[in-house]
């Protein structure tokens, strides 16, 4: 139970700041869409795309790899290995990112991006800064979080959120252009690696160089070459060959319309799951390193237990509430995106569970599993994606991204049923499916028959409703999980002894956990 505690509490510190990050990034992605409009917005998520896959190919391996085998050094009893391994993981993320930018300033020479056509050397110069600051505030977050401190992220995100709103805001009233607002990200991204170096240092313990041995060392090196492989393979296949096909053959409106798709679907799973995401690798791998593999299968399947609920409400809330909220928060003018909203946020909430086996696979050392699925993935997304986005457009790319996906998810689940067998409550996970089907169904009849621009919330209002307790009455979750829910609840005073009460209504005691 300690355990559970503390994943909980950490649980709650991530979630929480990714709560405030999320609103704060959501209204100022909106600001930003109504400001420039479909064209030049487009062109905007065209450069924070790419600023972002080159910090993916920056930090490669080392921040998934960091957090893994600093977490498992320190589940050993060996603080000090942990403090070794994080200088020599920061020492190559430098020479990684060093390099990466090397490139992307003579490509971006050479090809010259339409995107940028009248302002190439602002832009670019914009676009090396936020990477540097962004690919190094990543490595020193994957650090903190293989000690399992997860405060620094949040403080940062948090102040650095507040203070790129109102930089936000002032440009949008002062009627800012394209470059502006690049530059504004940079300088966003500058302010959040400053503030996250203040809050490491004083809540982290400091790492310094020193001997790694020589066993461990080769685990590092074969976790790295395989991992690294795994995530630049992933890099193209996460929408990056959606992106380059669409700004090829149809625009950057076509760009900015996927690119809002892909922003609501990321926000929607962070708002729901990013708190068990964010500590799921280091408590994982601290417990593969504490008691092995049998127990950190019963971690996944907990997790999965989360995952599938999360990711079912992501999509039958979806489905309910995505036509009125963009046009209430982006306008009439990006209507067109919302089908590709909706397809994109099921398929999120669906295959959500994909989190918890990818983390299961890299803590268990199954990375040559992951990396014969990130290859049939990659094939098949640009094979979709050719045949698909020229003629189709931006339908084409979201089916180009549905395809690689489930052929993604369903290579995860064969592999991951070759490594155990208790990973995923199959039983369960059918029961509240049937769940979630009939919660969507009445809360769409219920929003059509609202006459109301909000008739949305009605929606929402009834999917919670039914889908809640319903969960209960299925017998979903284990008397494990109900009885931390009540232990909660009896200390949040009357509101949480009513939740406790409705708890035990729809959830009586029984002999035998569900499978």
């Amino acid at each position: 139970m300690n355990r559970r505690v503390a994943v909980l509490r950490s649980i709650g510190i991530v979630t929480v700041s990714t709560y405030i990050e999320y609103a704060l990034g959501l209204l100022m992605s909106v600001w930003i869409a109504r400001s420039l409009g479909p064209s030049d917005f487009g062109r905007y998520a065209f450069t924070v795309w790419l600023c972002g896959w080159l910090i993916v190919c920056s930090n490669h391996a080392l921040t998934t790899s960091s957090t893994k085998f600093i977490a498992e050094a320190d589940g050993m009893g060996d603080p000090a290995l942990a403090s070794h391994l994080a200088a020599r993981f920061s020492r190559i993320q430098t020479w990684s990112s060093l390099v990466v930018i090397a490139l992307f300033v003579a490509f971006g020479w050479i090809f010259q991006p339409a995107e940028w056509d009248r302002s190439l050397l602002p832009v670019m110069g914009l676009v090396v800064v936020a990477v540097v600051a962004k690919a190094n505030y990543a490595m020193l977050v994957a650090i903190g979080k293989g000690q399992e401190r997860f405060e620094p992220e949040a403080v940062a995100t948090v102040i650095g959120g507040i203070l790129g709103m109102l930089l936000v805001l002032a440009a949008m009233v002062l009627h800012a252009d394209l470059v502006s607002f690049v530059a504004l990200f940079a300088v966003a991204c500058l302010v959040l690696n400053l503030i996250n170096r203040v809050a490491f240092r004083r809540l982290c313990r400091p790492y310094a160089p020193g001997p790694v041995p020589a066993s461990v060392a080769s685990r590092v090196n074969r976790h790295l070459r395989l991992t690294a492989a795994l995530v630049l393979m992933g890099s193209f296949r996460v929408g990056t060959i959606e992106v380059f096909l669409l700004s090829t053959f149809t625009g950057s409106v076509a760009v900015g319309y996927f690119a809002i798709a892909g922003t609501l679907t990321r926000g929607a799973v962070q708002l729901f799951s990013v708190g068990l995401t964010s500590t799921l690798l280091p408590y994982m791998a601290k417990t593969y390193g504490e008691s092995g593999t049998a127990r950190a299968a019963r971690f996944l399947s907990e997790a999965t237990r989360f995952y599938w609920a999360v990711g079912i409400a992501i999509a039958g809330l979806g489905l309910v509430t995505t036509p009125e909220i963009v046009r209430l928060m982006y306008g009439t003018r990006y209507v067109d995106a919302i089908p590709a909203i909706e397809a994109t946020l099921v398929l999120g909430g669906l295959l959500l569970i994909g989190n918890g086996i990818a983390a299961f696979q890299t803590v268990v050392d199954r990375q040559d599993d992951r990396i014969r699925i990130a290859v049939v993935a990659l094939a098949a997304n640009a094979v979709l994606g050719i045949a698909l986005i020229p003629p189709f457009g931006l339908a084409g790319a979201v089916l180009t991204y549905a395809g690689a996906r489930v052929v993604e998810m369903a290579l995860a689940v064969h592999y991951l049923r070759k490594a155990t067998r208790g990973g995923l409550p199959v039983a369960a996970m059918t029961r509240l499916f049937a769940v979630g089907l009939v919660a969507t169904l009445a809360a769409w009849a219920a929003t059509a028959a609202t006459p109301s621009r909000l008739g949305f919330l009605v929606g929402a209002g009834v999917f919670a409703a039914l889908y809640v307790p319903g969960s209960m009455l299925v017998r979903y979750w284990t008397d494990e999980d109900v009885s931390l829910m009540t232990g909660i609840g009896r200390r949040l005073g009357p509101p949480g002894r009513a939740l406790v009460r409705i708890l035990e209504l729809v959830h009586p005691p029984v002999a035998k956990a569900n499978p």
